[in-house]
């Protein structure tokens, strides 16, 4: 994560047990959270973020998004990224919601979609 707490302590810190981390990348972070918001609209119990100012955009940004749920359960959303931690009694719920978060998975960018823009210039010069 780097910006922000480690989630697996802020885990063990708040349910004095070690988790079961649950990882997938390669995300589109803004559907991802409004899955998450409108999926656990009810569970969450608290919101943490790191956010930073682009100058250019005179705009905040979050680079991580921590989701503390009912259930003893911590969402962490990152820059195309996303930790689920869950007890060990709940493996079921964690492989199922990274079931649900691959469909949110940006589409891979192919060699033939790649452009390249460059500036024409005359092959006669002087």
């Amino acid at each position: 994560m780097g910006h922000y707490v480690d989630v697996k302590v802020l885990y063990a810190v708040l349910y004095d047990e070690l988790p079961c981390v649950n990882f997938i990348g390669e995300l589109d972070t803004s559907k991802t959270m409004d899955f998450i918001k409108n999926r656990f609209k009810y569970d969450i119990k608290e919101i943490y973020q790191h956010s930073f100012f682009d100058h250019d955009k005179q705009e905040l940004f979050f680079n991580n998004t921590v989701f503390v749920l009912q259930g003893k359960i911590i969402i962490e959303l990152g820059n195309n990224f996303c930790h689920v931690l869950h007890t060990k009694q709940q493996y079921n719920f964690g492989h199922k919601l990274i079931k649900e978060l691959s469909e949110f998975r940006m589409a891979a960018v192919t060699e033939n979609e790649i452009r390249v823009v460059g500036f024409a210039r005359n092959n006669h010069a002087n």
